[in-house]
């Protein structure tokens, strides 16, 4: 008989040593995690906020702006800036001792004849009086309306409306509090927000014994944008300021911070990407200054203004419009634009009252667009270089009187640009139009409606009524008249229908000068790496190149027969502008604008008529290389003539003197 013969399993045994292991594991691991979390947790919590603490952003400085010949114009000045980080677990109660105390150590400027209240809107004083006022606010609304008002923001409203001004006079004690909470508070959560820039010393250093007592208040390094010469070019530079509440998400995306300061208005604005500097950190425990933990000063851009002309360019004209006293149906002002033809960059942009009104102003140009239509006139057809027109007044149906300064007899293209034809150039346009005065019996609707079109189709070639492209945020394109009625037609042929804005001007005669190239109006030649030597210019980052926006569809024959003829204008006998460029030692070429207009006089609430002066030229004849255009608006029309004439002679002039004998120039001083 067989035996079976049987063995012990060590199997389970394995497995159950196996699952042992594995829980003691765990075990120790649970152990390890808990007295890192309970017991090790406040520390490691206290070193990450010295962490925090002890590395910080510095904010880079904006790049520098120079002129053309390398004159610094805009700087960085050092500053320090009072900041609040908004929580939103902090109390009313907390931000109204914060910022009472913050009251007693600063002082909030104001600029001439504002004052505090000024700075001060309505909803801001009424916010701060609901949470200075918790019981009275609260006792504006009544039980019902709690009870049945489910939203709270549908209450807070009700006690906005109820707030008097009795209420608010209240407050007239502490309008700097007020004033402090409401900076305060118009930050957003968690992001440091400016209350203050630019403390004093002894403001920093009050602020700075008491930090530890002024939660959320921190001291900023800092620098002011320092304009050098505000007094010459002071509004193109532009502005900087926070971060417009509508173009928050577009710089966050571009990895700005919410307490940043961009470039909000012209220059600042327009090259903010080039502007803008990197920032840096920087801890207690590295105090090296390694390149990574550096800020670096954003790209400097180098204008095209020639800063020497743009100061004598300003003298010339507040010396000529302060001589015309009297001459002003309202306000004085004139506006002038020096450009290069060849490439667009603009040397000089004045305005006396207004220099903004260069880009965002228009006005009639007058006779300055004759040029614009006898050349589309003979490329049209409207009329030939053989074309003799007799120039006396023409009377039309349903249309005011037209005449030129006096009747000049018979004329052709070359004649009416020099002695500044209305009659010729109105022929122009009825020839086009298909209108012969005395032959016709009527205008015909379609004909002459094709006519505008064909008008502003080749004014806008010039620039006229069309965006000239300058480098800026913003910029008119003046106003298109429309199509009214058909004898309208003929003072948009010779410039008293539809605006132009100065700039617009200027791209027009540079058009014609550089023999039929419309030219993008430049205000930077250059971006360049910064140089820690600010008085010296870094590498070049990117040369902007002039850009053609379009040639204009005019035969060139046509140009250099029109270009004759405004040669004609400053040099021949019968030029309008002939008195006015006598003894120049450079051949010039022009064109004199004057242009009816009837406005309101502001004084004494009546029609007055009046004209805008202007003048368009460039030089030398045979090579422009400087045109100018000048417009002197709301002149009475017995006020004193030739103004425009005056300023553009004097800027030529001075022009070619600071290219013969360079000036050294000193901010706040105009040559």
């Amino acid at each position: 008989m067989s035996k079976t013969k049987t063995g012990k399993n060590h199997i389970p045994f394995r497995l159950n040593l196996l699952f042992f292991a594995v829980f003691i594991l765990f075990s120790l691991l649970i152990l390890r995690l808990g007295y890192i979390q309970i017991v090790q947790g406040d520390e490691f919590e206290r070193d990450l906020e010295e962490s925090s603490e002890q590395t910080s952003r510095i904010d880079a400085p904006r790049g520098l702006m120079y002129d053309r010949n390398g004159e610094l114009l805009v700087d960085n000045d050092l500053a320090l800036s009072l900041t609040y980080t908004n929580k939103q677990s902090v109390s009313d109660e907390e931000r109204l001792e914060i910022a009472e105390r913050l009251s007693g150590l600063i002082t909030i400027e104001t600029e001439e004849e504002e004052t505090l209240d000024d700075k001060l809107d309505e909803r801001t004083k009424k916010d701060y009086w609901i949470a200075s006022h918790p019981n009275e606010a609260e006792g504006l609304i009544t039980k019902e309306e709690i009870e049945n008002t489910e939203e709270e923001q549908d209450l807070y409203k009700l006690q906005l409306e109820r707030i008097t001004e009795e209420h608010l006079a209240e407050l007239d004690g502490e309008l700097e509090k007020v004033y402090i909470w409401g900076e305060m508070v118009s930050g957003y959560y968690d992001s440091a927000y400016r209350i203050k820039k630019d403390l004093t010393q002894d403001e920093a250093h009050s602020i700075s014994e008491r930090l530890d007592d002024l939660p959320g208040v921190d001291i900023l390094r800092d620098a002011n944008r320092e304009y050098l010469y505000d007094d010459a070019f002071p509004d193109y530079f532009g502005n900087i300021g926070s971060i417009p509440r509508e173009r928050l998400n577009h710089y966050l995306a571009k990895g700005y911070a919410r307490s940043d300061e961009v470039g909000t208005s012209f220059l600042e604005q327009q090259y903010e990407d080039d502007l803008r500097g990197k920032k840096g950190t920087i801890s207690e425990e590295d105090t090296s200054g390694g390149e990574q933990s550096k800020a670096r000063r954003g790209n400097d851009l180098v204008l095209s203004i020639d800063m020497a002309l743009q100061q004598e360019v300003d003298a010339i004209v507040q010396e000529e419009i302060e001589s015309s006293t009297g001459s002003f149906i309202n306000d004085q002002n004139a506006y002038v634009v020096m450009m290069e033809p060849n490439t667009g960059e603009v040397l000089a942009a004045s305005g006396y009252q207004d220099q903004l009104g260069v880009t965002s102003r228009s006005y009639e140009m007058g006779s300055t667009v004759k040029p614009a239509t006898v050349m589309l006139g003979l490329q049209t057809g409207a009329v030939d270089r053989y074309t003799t027109i007799v120039d006396r007044p023409l009377e039309l149906p349903s249309t005011p009187t037209i005449s030129s300064v006096y009747s000049m007899g018979p004329v052709n293209y070359h004649s009416a640009i020099v002695q500044s034809s209305n009659i010729y150039m109105s022929y122009v346009a009825m020839n086009m139009a298909g209108y012969q005065p005395g032959v016709s019996q009527g205008w015909a609707s379609t004909t002459y409606r094709q006519a505008y079109d064909t008008f502003r189709y080749y004014y806008e070639q010039f620039g006229l009524g069309t965006t000239t492209g300058v480098d800026l945020p913003s910029e008119s394109t003046g106003i298109d008249g429309g199509s009214g009625l058909p004898g309208s037609l003929l003072f948009l042929s010779f410039g008293q229908f539809d605006t132009y804005t100065p700039l617009q001007l200027g791209q027009y005669v540079s058009t014609i000068a550089n023999d039929g190239y419309r030219m993008q109006p430049q205000l930077v030649k250059e971006i360049r790496h910064p140089n820690p030597n600010k008085n010296q210019l870094g590498s070049v980052k990117q040369q902007l190149e002039p850009h053609v926006l379009n040639k204009l569809d005019i035969d060139n024959q046509y140009i250099d027969m029109v270009q004759e003829a405004m040669r004609g204008v400053v040099h021949s006998n019968n030029g309008t502008a002939s008195g006015y460029f006598q003894g120049i030692d450079y051949e010039a070429a022009g064109k004199t604008g004057t242009a009816e207009i009837r406005v309101r006089r502001e004084a004494t609430d009546t029609l007055v008529d009046g004209n805008n002066q202007a003048f368009i030229g460039y030089a030398p004849y045979d090579n422009p290389e400087v045109t100018v255009a000048v417009i002197v608006p709301g002149v009475y029309a017995d006020g004193r003539g030739g103004i425009a004439n005056t300023i553009a002679r004097r800027a030529l002039d001075s022009y070619f003197d600071l290219k013969e004998n360079p000036k050294d120039i000193e901010p706040g001083k105009e040559e």
